[in-house]
């Protein structure tokens, strides 16, 4: 199914496989949340795959991939991967492991004999495990980007390690070495570009790193817009695949600034240039024990090492072997990767095993604000959400298609009567002559337009009525909230929210997770 709508922030391409009508379902949220959520993080194009029952059911693209030209971005449109890629470059190295080629706590400098890798800092050699786990010592460092194509891979990290600084203010306020080896976690792209020279260098049969990736990894799962190029440009790149590129953008708010070009150094880093659906290939495979479509890209084993927990990195929140592990345990626990190609392009991924779905993000934005990643992690909670309530039968009765702006109502609608009868106490009757006036004259837009998007009065009322059945209590407001008696799916609640400017009271008493 291809549907074309060049509307910004609505859905202009989609692809679409049999599916039950649960994931049809989901899908049809999808096509209504997603452009509330480019809306509410300002995002001139975004692309998305989704996969259940380890198959993709769903491509899309919204908005636009180029904003001044008015080509829309599709399903498959190309996009820089940034440290999704590390991802890649981890399974390399532990294809390598698995040969016994290399061993997973050998010193790396075992390796390299053009030059040597020395943490000034002790107390001992740096492995390929440290190197897998970001606890080289390295400091962080922005991937050595450049308007001029990178040095040869061998070249650069000689030159890299040779140096005391980093690149960035003068080369000389980001230390090189910021810890000893093993001491603690720092997320380093010099690193992992240090762990692609030794995949070229190790490789039986001694491949340039782009060439093996692309033999082992790329090829097998079917990747075919896909390719981890030394140097992101024409030259290097399948004119079919680079002619479908999305433009990156700086955003500043609602201003959306053209990224100039610029190259990578360290691109074992974060250099895939690819398609959401492509890189759900190597997500699927990951998922299904190191299986895709009949390739074994690891061993069952191997995989589940990298998916174990190797530190802690926040409260729900572990490391793996490069990956990201949340909720570690738990039914929503997942594994996955952001990536960020300066300054035009964030990305995600994640993996759900328990809930039997995965998703790739991609966007040509670059919010230089303070949150980076914004909208791909949210619409990945609300995929998740979405699951969790339709396990619990909160789906089971269809219901009437409404506007943004009506949902965003019938929250406020529902948020005034919980205050005043469930936070104040006050038991006496809210009178229609009060609904009438609350909802008749609301100074909507006057320092905002958006909140123009989110009024519409008979959205108010229908919050207002419907929580007026609900007795103010916490276990029967939860059980309201998981029902389908109310008119919006309850995992809308948690972005409605944020998108009216504060946590509603729903929040502490955990009706939305």
């Amino acid at each position: 199914m291809l549907a074309s709508i060049l509307q910004a922030g609505t859905i202009s391409t989609e692809t679409k496989e049999a599916q039950d009508p649960v994931d049809a379902q989901l899908i049809d949220s999808l096509k209504n949340t997603i452009p509330f959520l480019m809306r509410q993080n300002p995002t001139p194009g975004l692309n998305i795959a989704l996969s259940r029952h380890n198959k993709i059911i769903w491509e899309a693209g919204f908005g636009f991939a180029d904003l001044e030209k008015k080509i829309p971005m599709a399903a498959d449109t190309v996009f820089h991967s940034g440290s999704m890629a590390k991802t890649f470059t981890a399974a390399a190295t532990m294809q390598l492991v698995e040969q016994g080629v290399i061993g997973l706590r050998d010193p790396v400098n075992k390796y390299f004999k053009t030059f040597k890798i020395t943490n000034p800092r002790g107390d001992r050699d740096i492995t390929v495990y440290d190197l897998l786990t970001h606890r080289s010592g390295l400091a962080e460092n922005a991937a050595a980007f450049d308007f001029n194509a990178p040095q040869p891979l061998e070249k650069y990290l000689a030159r890299a390690y040779s140096q005391s600084t980093s690149e960035g203010y003068g080369d000389d306020i980001v230390k090189r070495w910021t810890a000893k080896v093993g001491e603690k976690y720092q997320y380093s792209n010099l690193g992992m570009s240090t762990l692609g020279y030794l995949v070229q260098v190790m490789n039986p049969e001694r491949l340039s790193f782009s060439d093996y990736m692309q033999r082992h990894i790329i090829d097998p799962l079917g990747m075919k817009s896909t390719e981890f190029p030394e140097v992101q440009d024409a030259a290097h790149i399948k004119k079919e695949i680079f002619n479908r590129m999305s433009k990156g953008y700086a955003s500043f708010g609602g201003v959306f600034i053209p990224t100039p070009t610029m190259y990578i150094g360290d691109y074992p880093a974060g250099t895939i240039v690819g398609t959401p659906g492509d890189l759900l290939h190597f997500a699927l495979a990951l998922a299904n024990h190191g299986n895709y479509n009949g390739y074994q890209l690891l061993k069952p084993e191997t995989v589940q090492q990298m998916l174990s927990p190797q530190e802690k990195l926040a409260p729900n929140v572990d490391g793996g072997l490069v990956f990201r592990l949340r909720d570690f345990g738990q039914p929503d626990f997942n594994f996955g990767h952001s990536g960020a190609h300066m300054f035009g392009w964030t990305n995600d991924f994640r993996a759900y095993p328990d809930q039997d779905f995965a998703v790739v993000v991609a966007t040509n934005q670059w919010n230089m604000g303070v949150d980076l990643l914004s909208v791909a992690p949210a619409i990945e909670d609300f995929i998740s959400a979405w699951l969790k309530y339709e396990r619990a039968g909160a789906h089971k009765t269809a219901r009437e298609p409404h506007t943004w702006a009506w949902k965003a109502s019938y929250v406020m609608g529902m948020v005034m009567v919980e205050r005043i009868r469930g936070g104040l106490g006050i038991n006496r009757p809210i009178t229609p002559e009060m609904v009438e006036a609350m909802s008749a004259d609301p100074k909507v837009g006057v320092t905002s337009n958006q909140a123009k998007e989110n009024w519409d009065r008979a959205g108010f009322r229908a919050g207002v009525e419907d929580m007026l059945k609900v007795e103010m209590k916490p276990a029967a407001i939860k059980a309201f909230v998981e029902s389908d008696r109310i008119r919006i799916g309850p995992e809308e609640l948690l972005p409605i929210s944020k998108d009216l400017g504060a946590t509603i009271s729903l929040l502490p008493w955990g009706l939305i997770q």
